[in-house]
């Protein structure tokens, strides 16, 4: 049996202009032309986007390879009107992922690398955001003048806390309009291999340090950690120590966790805390259907914000990988993942990446814009359309509540004059929206312009599989989670 689905809330369309008196007559279809985006995406003009506060911003983490002077002119051209049109916040790491030593000797310092990064930032009208990894090689047991690329991962010394603080404050100086630091990235060289698990204790005092020196240098500044892997496992047993945030996804490693409370506990402050996870499971990378693993990351976001009242920011959130014929599934992976942020009011997501690697044979994450170093290159990718869509939806919310999943598989965000639909399931589906009918194919993306004189109707019609028992959530969270005591000063 065919089941109608029907999402038509009064507050929405009073919302979206809907007049109670006026008469909608069938004989009086809406125009194809408004209700289907046939023309695309307009990157020649892009919006600014500005972080909200109100909702979910969506940024990147620039990486190796991104909008580099020597790529090719005509790609990097196309790549920044990408780039302005997708993202509100950039990200950029002091030392590695495209950024050279920025401190090779104490006291002698080398800006230019990071100085054209920054430049790329501003020049794209992003809100530029840095993240303080890593550390020079001096402050880690190398010579002064030393830059081993093999040790980038290493964690300065103890002893050396007070002097990456200081580089940290230096950073700050340099770039008086960059007002959001992450302090360091994912706990790199902070693995306790005696206790088998996280230095928690050492990684919260470089963060104190860190934090302390940055606040002198501007108090406004927003300082966040601690940058942690949420890590989970298929099999509990299989290396992890299970913890209670388990699902149909997989199981959270307790010592992701552990983190997360120490730091919550004994910082001296923050702005904002910081995660990173995946969907793949570490034992095996066992993914769970599309329509289920996606929710991973709203279930996580709703766990923090019970544990603590700081804005939750994803500094990475990875879907997997594919080669070029798998991307589509992925990009609708990532939408999915995205609204359940935004429905469970996270505050930023960063896209790890946004430019692909020039080698198509190899499975990549999802990205923004294809490789700029050939003059075919820069061009705009589905993930791209689809993020800037998403931010051009949440700018102009239809209610606070604007996401809505009518079954798993299908996520819509409601605006004013437009909605955003992503389907994850596997089977073409019919929808309908303001009285027309629109089929959405397999991990398809879709846009669609409203009319604002119609009400805003929409429907699914879909052919529920048989099932015995009700699925399982991607996490089952407890059914009361104590916030975590938390000291500031």
């Amino acid at each position: 049996m065919v089941t109608l689905i029907t999402l038509s809330l009064v507050s929405t369309l009073l919302l979206l202009g809907w007049n109670p008196g006026h008469e909608h007559t069938s004989d009086q279809p809406p125009d194809e032309s408004d209700l289907a985006d046939t023309a695309g995406y307009n990157w020649a003009a892009p919006k600014i986007h500005r972080p909200d506060p109100r909702t979910l911003a969506v940024g990147v983490t620039h990486t190796q390879n991104s909008i580099d002077d020597w790529g090719d002119p005509a790609a990097s051209a196309s790549a920044r009107a990408v780039l302005t049109a997708s993202a509100t916040y950039q990200n950029q790491h002091i030392y590695g992922w495209g950024a050279g030593n920025p401190e090779p000797s104490p006291g002698t310092f080398d800006w230019s690398s990071l100085d054209r990064r920054m430049k790329l930032i501003r020049s794209t009208n992003g809100t530029p955001v840095i993240t303080l990894c890593c550390a020079p090689d001096w402050m880690k047991g190398g010579r002064p003048g030393e830059t081993d690329w093999d040790r980038l991962q290493v964690a300065p010394q103890p002893k050396h806390y007070a002097d990456f603080a200081a580089l940290a404050a230096a950073v700050a100086r340099r770039y008086p309009d960059v007002r959001h630091f992450q302090v360091w990235n994912e706990l790199k060289g902070f693995w306790d291999e005696a206790r088998n698990r996280w230095d928690y204790e050492a990684y919260t005092k470089l963060y104190n340090a860190v934090y302390d020196a940055l606040k002198a240098v501007n108090p406004a500044i927003a300082v966040g950690g601690p940058y942690v892997v949420l890590d989970l496992w298929a099999n509990p047993k299989a290396g992890g120590y299970p913890s209670v945030l388990a699902g149909a996804c997989g199981t959270i490693d307790q010592r992701s966790l552990d983190v997360l409370d120490y730091w919550l506990r004994y910082k001296h402050g923050a702005d904002f805390i910081a995660v990173d996870a995946g969907s793949a499971t570490r034992d095996g990378g066992r993914i769970t259907a599309t329509g289920v693993n996606s929710a991973l990351f709203g279930a996580l976001t709703q766990w923090l914000r019970q544990r603590t009242p700081l804005p939750v920011w994803w500094s990475e959130f990875h879907v997997g990988q594919a080669t070029a014929d798998g991307q589509a599934k992925l990009v609708a992976r990532a939408v999915g993942a995205l609204l359940h942020m935004v429905d469970q009011k996270a505050a930023v997501a960063l896209i790890w990446q946004p430019q692909r690697d020039a080698d198509q044979r190899e499975a990549d994450s999802p990205a923004l814009w294809s490789a700029t170093d050939r003059q075919d290159g820069g061009h705009p990718l589905a993930y791209a359309e689809a993020v800037a869509r998403l931010q051009q939806v949440l700018a102009d919310p239809a209610r606070d509540e604007a996401v809505t999943w009518p079954v798993p598989e299908l996520g819509l965000l409601r605006g004013r004059s437009a909605l955003l639909l992503v389907h994850l399931g596997t089977s073409r589906i019919e929808v309908t929206v303001q009285g027309r009918s629109l089929p959405l194919e397999p991990y398809e993306v879709r846009y669609i312009p409203l009319r604002t004189d119609r009400p805003a109707d929409f429907a699914l019609a879909v052919q529920p599989a048989p099932a015995a028992a009700p699925a399982d959530p991607c996490l089952a969270l407890p059914a009361a989670t104590t916030r975590a005591s938390e000291s500031t000063r």
